[in-house]
């Protein structure tokens, strides 16, 4: 075989599958036809020259026909992304679809829409490896399978009642400790981008996505308020759904960290080197780095994962110290958070006052048996 070994047989297409196993097709019959054993064998041959015949009197290949022809996944798909539906996603949940449903498309594009059945929905996610890639996978097809019941081009969801691997609750992002933000003040102390960047975050109770955005343009001083107070601020993340709007005065620490700044942006307080505001994922990356540089290490939750100290665990001590503040109520923790669900709120202070009880049964105990050793002692003698 030689050299020709190296490169496929005109006409044909080769890609790895979602497990693993890599596939040959001749690209030019309809639907493509799937050719068997390995490239230039007598077995791949034979199935080429056959399906090459069949190809040549169906007439020439349009490029990219077999992706659009009617009534397959591939011509719904394109419909999709076209879709209102689709683009009032943001932008992060869309190209996270779009990833989601390229690769289940590999597999079944060219295939008719409508002989799409549970079955094979429940046979690609059950091949998937993890819990969470299960659950993401199946929220992208849920979201295309009901447009496109809603289009018509399905008359049954083939998405409903799909079984998945259970995701054992670790808790998300775990909450800074206010050792570690010691620790990361003193790497990087007041008049730095890094502490800067921290505070936003700490003393207004933000998402990354929000720290980045916010700026001067967001922030008015009043009487009552002299340094100023971020007012009806829209999170980033609710923008599309309405969520509910943010007003809240700026903490001292946050006061000290811009008033210490040689520089920040006129739009937003962050910004880079280049005095630009930070886009997204490249903040996330700074902050690992300005951790790892803190000396702030992963750490090994109880079901054994390892979980950084990443940007939200800063907004989750926010809500931490607020919720320890005795008489605190949710609603007055979700006036800052921007939580529409109080019962997510809830949980802060449940859990400081699960350990302010814990505390509080042990001192009781504690007083009552120092009371029965005196007690005790005084009959003997």
């Amino acid at each position: 075989m030689g050299r020709r070994s190296l490169k496929l047989p005109p006409g044909c297409k080769r890609y790895v599958d979602h497990t693993g196993v890599v596939r040959t097709y001749y690209r030019h019959t309809s639907p493509p036809t799937p050719l068997p054993g390995l490239p230039w064998s007598p077995e791949f041959m034979a199935a080429y020259e056959a399906a090459k015949a069949r190809g040549d009197r169906a007439g020439p290949m349009i490029t990219g026909a077999s992706r659009t022809m009617p009534g397959t996944v591939n011509a719904a798909l394109v419909k999709y992304y076209a879709s209102d539906d689709f683009k009032n996603m943001t932008k992060s949940v869309s190209q996270q679809n779009r990833g989601y449903l390229e690769k289940w498309r590999a597999t079944r594009g060219d295939k008719k829409l409508r002989g799409w059945k549970h079955e094979h929905v429940q046979g690609f996610i059950g091949k998937l490896a993890t819990p969470h890639m299960q659950r993401n996978n199946l929220r992208a097809l849920r979201h295309f399978a009901r447009w496109c019941k809603r289009e018509r081009l399905l008359d049954v969801n083939p998405t409903v009642d799909i079984e998945k691997a259970k995701i054992i609750k670790t808790g998300g992002f775990r909450a800074w400790s206010e050792i570690e933000v010691d620790k990361f003040i003193a790497r990087w102390p007041l008049g730095t981008k890094q502490h800067l960047a921290l505070q936003i975050m700490l003393c207004l109770g933000v998402r990354r996505s929000d720290a980045i955005q916010i700026g001067p343009r967001h922030v008015r001083k009043t009487r009552e308020y002299p340094h100023g107070i971020l007012e009806n601020y829209q999170p980033e993340k609710t923008k599309r759904t309405d969520g509910k709007l943010i007003t809240v005065p700026l903490h001292d620490d946050l006061v000290a960290a811009i008033a210490a700044m040689d520089v920040i942006g006129t739009d937003t307080y962050l910004i880079t080197d280049y005095g630009k505001p930070f886009g997204n994922k490249g903040f996330g990356s700074r902050m690992r780095e300005w951790c790892d540089a803190a000396g702030i290490p992963p750490i090994t939750d109880v079901n054994g994962k390892v979980k950084n100290a990443a940007s939200h665990g800063l907004r989750k001590l926010c809500l931490t110290r607020l919720a320890e503040v005795d008489g605190i109520t949710a609603q007055q923790i979700a006036a800052v958070s921007g939580h529409k669900n109080l019962a997510e709120v809830q949980v802060y202070i449940d859990n400081y006052n699960r350990k302010k009880a814990a505390a509080s049964a042990i001192t009781m105990l504690t007083a009552a048996q120092k009371a029965k050793v005196v007690c005790l002692t005084g009959e003997d003698n």
